[in-house]
């Protein structure tokens, strides 16, 4: 399988955030390249500038500049290229702003059937779909769908979360690029604890899914982050879960309580897993 993140073709308009321009390069006959900007309804923030290049033309002998093409980097870790249609080939048509193609991040962890990697804002249509369905939700969070507001919410704080290092990161299909789930990294507010955490869409549960990406996790907090333990929280009830925790090797702890609610929690050492792998 070609795990390779190559860029896919858009070629639609963007609007610059007003004021988001960069200044310098008008005074030398470039466009400014906005430093934000609203695609599809969602705002991107610009992180650095990664290249340039021009689309030449020509009419009658004269030559000229048709397209301003630049490589961004958004916030987000998006890889986009955008242009500016200085000549647009119909003269109707206003000069404009266009995105031209994105690429996703490449994988944090790979897996036989899997690609787990960074969400990004470009992800909003999934990441809703995913926090929104009821059977999805039944046992986390307050166990009831998210609203549009509070799924654009969590999406923002996933996304910021990565200055940590690590995340919860969105479960892709290695087969056919669909986003299944999430699974990951976040530090418990109250006690500091690492908790590895995951959710699948209802239609892909049943079929190893979450073991697969419980397992890489774990060995990626261990292996690359080099933590000496892990938990993990279930709500009572949640067998399918239990079982994914039973057969990665956690030990069940004394109950607690998460965000006011009654939880079953686990743990996962280092030393642990390490005898077990000798055994």
């Amino acid at each position: 399988m070609n795990d390779v993140t190559r860029p896919v073709f858009v070629s639609e308009r963007i609007t610059p955030a007003p004021g988001s321009a960069d200044v310098s390069a008008l005074s030398h006959g470039e466009p400014g390249v906005p430093r934000a900007f609203t695609w599809r309804g969602q705002r991107y923030e610009v992180l650095r500038q990664r290249g340039s290049s021009r689309d030449m033309g020509s009419d009658r002998g004269d030559v000229y500049v048709r397209r301003h093409y630049y490589g961004l980097e958004t916030t987000d870790q998006l890889l986009m290229t955008v242009y500016f249609e200085r000549n647009p080939s119909d003269r109707s048509k206003r000069k404009a702003w266009w995105l031209y193609t994105v690429a996703f991040p490449e994988p944090v962890i790979l897996t036989r059937r899997l690609r787990l990697r960074r969400w990004t804002y470009a992800d909003r249509t999934d990441f809703g779909a995913m926090v929104s369905d009821e059977k999805t939700m039944r046992y986390l969070h307050d166990g009831v769908p998210l609203s549009p507001a509070q799924a654009d919410d969590a999406l923002r704080e996933t996304i910021e979360h990565y200055a940590a290092g690590f995340g919860d990161w969105a479960i892709v299909s290695r087969a056919d690029g669909a986003i299944i789930g999430e699974s990951g990294l976040t530090r418990l507010p109250e006690t500091g604890e690492i908790e590895l955490g995951y959710m699948l869409r209802h239609p892909y549960w049943g079929v190893g899914y979450a073991s697969e990406a419980a397992h890489a996790v774990a060995q990626y907090a261990f292996e690359r982050l080099a933590l000496e333990r892990i938990v993990s929280m279930v709500r009572p009830g949640n067998n399918a879960s239990v079982h994914v925790l039973e057969k990665l090797g956690m030990r069940e702890l004394a109950p607690t309580t998460h965000r006011g609610h009654a939880m079953r929690k686990f743990e996962l050492r280092q030393a642990a897993r390490a005898r077990d792998a000798d055994a």
